[in-house]
């Protein structure tokens, strides 16, 4: 028996637990954590600037503007939301 068979399955929710918990995965679903994300990922992109790393810093541009845009798009269904009701 090989060790693959002897092992017991992991299981499913364990795994979705731990990526519900760590705040750094998955998407974000208020404005206020897409604004948190998107001031973490502006600041490494101005450190990564100015250490001198012009392709990393885009990188983290372009996520900070993913998160700037998620968040607008977050407030303003919660904004029609409201207004609906």
């Amino acid at each position: 028996m090989s060790k693959r068979q002897t092992r017991a399955p992991r299981q499913k929710s364990q795994a979705s637990n731990r990526a519900r918990n760590n705040g750094a995965r998955g998407p974000a679903t208020s404005p206020k954590a897409a604004r948190d994300r998107y001031e973490h990922y502006l600041a490494l992109a101005q450190e990564t600037a100015r250490s001198g790393d012009r392709i990393e810093a885009e990188n983290y541009y372009q996520h900070a503007e993913h998160y700037f845009r998620s968040a607008a798009a977050i407030a303003a269904a919660a904004a029609e939301k409201t207004h609906e009701a």
